[in-house]
C-alpha cells in the first residue's frame, strides 16, 4: 500500500517533467562543481575481492596499505550479474569504498542476461548484444509497483539499479566502448575514405553492439529518462568512446529504428540524451606516428609529451564534433568530460612506445592536464598488471599500478613505480583548480610545460617539466626562474616518488633544473609582514597622484623626532622596494619622491613611525 501511495504522489510530478514536454540535455546540463578525482579501473584478479582491491586503490590505514591515491573507481553493474545474484549484491562493496573516502564513482552499465537479450542476428552468425524490448514504452501507470514499464527490460534494470546505488554513483556510463571497431578499419577513417562513419552508420557486423546504432541511441534515451527520474543530480555519460566519427553518428541520428529519422515519436537526436562525453585514450596506438609520403613510411614521436598532448587532442576532436551540432554553450549546453580508460605500457612491444620512465611521465602530465581542461575524472586502465614483466606479450598486460596481482596474497602486492608516481600526483592534484592568470604570469618558455594551480585547501602550487621532443626518448633538460615580480622567496619541491620516499626538498625560485619528469612546487614563503585588511592609515599619510604612472610623491607628518621605515609591498605581502629603512626624521611634514618602474597593479605603502604602523593602498597604471 505504501508503494502505491508513493507512486500516486510521484507520478503527477513525473508527468510534468517527463510528459509531452520532456526536459533533455538540449535544455540543461548542470555544470559539474565537484572535485577533480584521479581514479582507477579495478579489474579482476583471482582470488582478490572488490573490497581488497579498493584497499589497494585508495589505501587502508587499518591494513597498513598506502594505496595509489584513487578518489573514485569505475566498477561495473551488469544486468546479467545483478539478475543472477540480486540487486543488493554490491552494496557492501560500495559501502566499503565509501569508508575509504572514495565517492562519486563512475559505473558502466548494460550487458543483459540471456533471458533479456535480443535473439536477432543483425549480422549473420552473431547474436545482437543489446537488450530485447528496447522499443517497448518506457513508462506505464505503475501497475507493477514501479513507474517504468516492466516489459522494457533495460528500463526496469536501470530503475532498480540506480535506486539501489544512486548515493554512491555520480556518472552512469552507458555500455563500455560501444564504438569498438571489430574491423579496426572503419572508425578512424576520414570522411574522404569509403566506408567511413562520418557519412555512413556503422554496420552491425563492424562494431561492438552487433545491432543497428539506433539501438544504442535508444539506450541513451531510456537511460536519460530513467536515471534523471530516480536521481536528477546524476550524470548520464556515453560509454568510453574511441572515435570522433561515432559521436557524429550519435548526434546526427535519433533512436528511430527507421534509419534514425526525425519523427513525432522520435523528435531528437542522440545528443539530447547524455550530459557527459566519456572517452578512452591509449596514445601509444593512436597518435604517436603518422604517414610520410616522402619517406614512404611512418614518422614517430614516441615520448610522454606527445602522448599526453594526444589525450587533450582527442578531447578537442570530440569537442569539434559537438560544437558542429550546436553543443557550444549557446545553442545547446556544453557537455561535461571524463576519461575512463588511459595509460601507456612500461615496456615496448613492436613499434609502440613503452618504458617505465615514459609511463610515469605520461601519467603525471595527463593528470596535470585534466583540471585545466575541465576533465573531472581520470581513470587508469587497470589497478594491476595481468602478467609479469618478462612474460608479458601485449602492452595491455603492463599498464597497471601494481605488479601481477593474480594469485598474489593480500598484503604481498608490489607497487610499480607508476603506482608511486600516481599516488604522489593524485594526493596533490585531487580537488585542484587550474589558475590560468597565474600561469600566464609564469612566462614559461616554449620548452617548459606546466602551470599554476590551487589545491583543494586553496594553497598555490606549480607543476613544471622540460618538454620531451625526441622519438623514443624521455631525455630533456631546461632551467627555469620564477619572475621576480611574483615575489616568490622559497619553494618546496615534491618529486614523482614522494609517496615512496617521503622526502621533500627546499629550493630557491631561480635556476630550477627541470627534466621530462614533472615536479610539484609549493610556495613556502614566511608569514606576511602585514595584513592590509586589518592595518590602518591616517590623514597625513598620502600618495600623489594615486593612481600614478611612473612617478609619485609620498608624504607623511610626524609630531616628534621619530624612527621611520617606509616600504612598498605587493598584495601578497611581499617586499617590492625599501624607500626608508630605519632612519630618524624630525618633527614636521616630509616628502619622498618615488620614481621606480614597477609592473602595473595594486600595491601597499607600509609606514612605520616608532612602533605604530600605517598602510596606504596605491595603484600603478599603464603608461
Amino acid at each position: 500500500m505504501r508503494k502505491v501511495l508513493i507512486l500516486a504522489i510521484l507520478l503527477p510530478l513525473f508527468s510534468m517533467l517527463y510528459g509531452q514536454e520532456k526536459i533533455t540535455a538540449n535544455d540543461i546540463i548542470e555544470p559539474y562543481t565537484g572535485k577533480f578525482r584521479p581514479a582507477v579501473n579495478m579489474g579482476y584478479y583471482y582470488p582478490w575481492t572488490d573490497e581488497q582491491l579498493a584497499d589497494l586503490a585508495a589505501g587502508n590505514t587499518n591494513e597498513g596499505i598506502k594505496g595509489i591515491g584513487a578518489r573514485a573507481m569505475r566498477p561495473a553493474l551488469f544486468e546479467f550479474f545483478l539478475e543472477e545474484h540480486g540487486y543488493d549484491i554490491r552494496v557492501p562493496a560500495f559501502e566499503h569504498y565509501k569508508s575509504l573516502g572514495m565517492k562519486e564513482h563512475t559505473v558502466f552499465v548494460g550487458y543483459p542476461s540471456d533471458e533479456h537479450r535480443e535473439t536477432i542476428e543483425y549480422c549473420n552468425g552473431y547474436r545482437s548484444e543489446v537488450f530485447a524490448n528496447l522499443y517497448e514504452d518506457i513508462w506505464d501507470d505503475g501497475e507493477n509497483g514501479t513507474p517504468v514499464n516492466d516489459k522494457n527490460y533495460y528500463a526496469l534494470y536501470l530503475y532498480k539499479m540506480v535506486t539501489k546505488y544512486k548515493e554512491y554513483v555520480k556518472f552512469w556510463e552507458i555500455w563500455n566502448e560501444p564504438d569498438f571497431d571489430h574491423t579496426f578499419s572503419k572508425g578512424w577513417l576520414p570522411e574522404t575514405e569509403e566506408g567511413n562513419w562520418w557519412k555512413n552508420n556503422p554496420d552491425p557486423c563492424d562494431y561492438a553492439l552487433r545491432a543497428p546504432v539506433f539501438n544504442y541511441i535508444r539506450m541513451l534515451r531510456i537511460s536519460y529518462e530513467v536515471i534523471k527520474f530516480v536521481d536528477p543530480e546524476a550524470y548520464v555519460a556515453t560509454g568510453g568512446l574511441g572515435y570522433a566519427s561515432f559521436i557524429d553518428v550519435i548526434l546526427r541520428n535519433t533512436d528511430n529504428p527507421n534509419n534514425g529519422e526525425v519523427s513525432e515519436e522520435y523528435p531528437l537526436a542522440g545528443g539530447a540524451y547524455f550530459d557527459v562525453l566519456s572517452y578512452h585514450s591509449y596514445p601509444h596506438v593512436e597518435n604517436l606516428r603518422w604517414w610520410n609520403n616522402d619517406l614512404g613510411g611512418f614518422e614517430y614521436s614516441r615520448n610522454s609529451d606527445t602522448a599526453a598532448n594526444g589525450v587533450i587532442q582527442k578531447q578537442e576532436e570530440f569537442r569539434a564534433v559537438l560544437e558542429s551540432y550546436g553543443y557550444d554553450g549557446e545553442t545547446y549546453p556544453q557537455k561535461e568530460w571524463i576519461i575512463t580508460e588511459a595509460n601507456t605500457p612500461r615496456k615496448a612491444f613492436g613499434d609502440y612506445m613503452g618504458s617505465e620512465e615514459s609511463q610515469i611521465n605520461f601519467l603525471m602530465k595527463s593528470l596535470a592536464y585534466c583540471p585545466r581542461n575541465y576533465i573531472h575524472q581520470f581513470h587508469m586502465y587497470n589497478l594491476g598488471e595481468s602478467a609479469t614483466y618478462d612474460d608479458a606479450t601485449s602492452e595491455f598486460q603492463l599498464m597497471g599500478l601494481y605488479e601481477k596481482l593474480e594469485n598474489t596474497p593480500y598484503g604481498e602486492q608490489v607497487e610499480t613505480n607508476a603506482g608511486f608516481a600516481y599516488k604522489t600526483s593524485s594526493d596533490i592534484l585531487y580537488g585542484s583548480r587550474f589558475d590560468p592568470l597565474r600561469t600566464q604570469k609564469l612566462e614559461l618558455p616554449d620548452n617548459i610545460k606546466g602551470g599554476a594551480y590551487k589545491d583543494r585547501n586553496g594553497k598555490r602550487f606549480y607543476v613544471l617539466w622540460a618538454e620531451t621532443q625526441m622519438d623514443n626518448s624521455e631525455l630533456s633538460s631546461a632551467t627555469y626562474s620564477f619572475p621576480s615580480y611574483l615575489s616568490i622567496r622559497r619553494l618546496e619541491k615534491t618529486a614523482w616518488d614522494y609517496s615512496k620516499t617521503g622526502v621533500r626538498q627546499k629550493v630557491e625560485p631561480k635556476q630550477i633544473h627541470l627534466t621530462g619528469t614533472p615536479i610539484f612546487l609549493y610556495e613556502d614563503n614566511p608569514p606576511l609582514e602585514f595584513d592590509p585588511e586589518v592595518e590602518v592609515t591616517f590623514a597625513e599619510f598620502k600618495c600623489f597622484p594615486n593612481p600614478f604612472n611612473e612617478q609619485a610623491t609620498i608624504s607623511f607628518e610626524v609630531d616628534k623626532y621619530s624612527k621611520i621605515s617606509l616600504q612598498i609591498y605587493n598584495p601578497q605581502g611581499f617586499l617590492v622596494k625599501n624607500l626608508i629603512k630605519k632612519e630618524y626624521y624630525p618633527k614636521g611634514m616630509h616628502y619622498v619622491d618615488f620614481e621606480e618602474i614597477i609592473p602595473p597593479g595594486i600595491y601597499y605603502l607600509r609606514l612605520k613611525i616608532g612602533q605604530l604602523i600605517y598602510i596606504k593602498k596605491i595603484t600603478r597604471i599603464e603608461d
